[in-house]
C-alpha cells in the first residue's frame, strides 16, 4: 500500500510538471485565433507551423552569433587551460609554483577592473570588432580556471604513465598529445559543457558583431 502511494505521489508530480509543457507546445501549433485561455487545454483545429518559422526566422541569427562566439572561445581556452596544466604539473621547472600562481591571480580580477586595459589591447592588436574580440576577452578569462582544473587533474595522473611514454622514446609534446590528453578527455568535455561561459553565452542571447 505504501509503495502504490508512493508511485501515485510521484505519477502526480509529473503530471503537475508536465501540463505547462503540454499547454505551450500544443499553443506553439495554434493559430492566433485559435490561441486562447479557454482552449489552452485543447488540440488545435489547425495545426501550423507558422509560430516555429518565425520564431527560428527572428532568433536564428542571435544564435548562430552566440554559437560562433561560445564554441570557439571555450574550446581553445579548454586546450591552452590543458597545455597550462600539463606543463605545470609535469615540469617542476624553477618558479612553477609563482607561475601557476600568477594564472591564478587572473581568477580573482573583476572584469570591471580590467575593463579598460583589455579595450586598449584588443584596439592595440587591432582585432576585428564584435565576436573575434569577444573570444579573445572569454579565452583571456577562461584560462586560469581551466590551467587550475587540469593542472589538478594531471596531480592525479600516475607518474608511472608518464613514464612509459618516456621510455618509448616520447618527448613531453609528444606525451601530452599521445598520454596526457587522452588522459585528461573526460576533464576536458565536463569542462566543455560546463563552462561557464558556454552556458551563459547561451542564456544571455545574442552579440553585436
Amino acid at each position: 500500500m505504501r509503495r502504490t502511494l508512493r508511485y501515485a505521489a510521484l505519477l502526480l508530480g509529473v503530471v503537475f510538471v508536465l501540463i505547462p509543457v503540454y499547454v505551450l507546445l500544443v499553443t506553439s501549433f495554434k493559430g492566433v485565433g485559435d490561441a486562447s485561455p479557454a482552449r489552452a487545454w485543447l488540440l488545435p483545429s489547425t495545426w501550423t507551423m507558422e509560430n516555429w518559422t518565425s520564431a527560428w526566422q527572428q532568433l536564428a541569427p542571435a544564435i548562430g552569433r552566440t554559437i560562433s562566439m561560445v564554441v570557439p572561445s571555450t574550446i581553445i581556452s579548454a586546450v591552452l587551460g590543458c597545455l597550462n596544466g600539463f606543463v605545470l604539473s609535469r615540469w617542476r621547472f624553477p618558479g612553477a609554483d609563482v607561475v601557476f600562481t600568477l594564472i591564478l591571480f587572473g581568477m580573482f580580477l573583476p572584469y570591471q577592473a580590467v575593463m579598460i586595459p583589455l579595450l586598449e589591447l584588443v584596439l592595440a592588436l587591432q582585432v576585428p570588432n564584435g565576436v573575434p574580440s569577444l573570444i579573445l576577452l572569454h579565452v583571456v578569462f577562461g584560462i586560469p580556471i581551466t590551467t587550475l582544473i587540469f593542472r589538478n587533474y594531471f596531480e592525479t595522473v600516475p607518474h608511472e604513465l608518464m613514464e612509459a611514454a618516456k621510455v618509448d622514446g616520447a618527448g613531453m609534446l609528444r606525451t601530452f598529445w599521445s598520454v596526457a590528453l587522452l588522459a585528461s578527455l573526460p576533464t576536458l568535455l565536463v569542462y566543455v559543457i560546463l563552462s561557464k561561459y558556454f552556458i551563459s553565452g547561451l542564456m544571455s542571447g545574442s552579440v553585436k558583431g
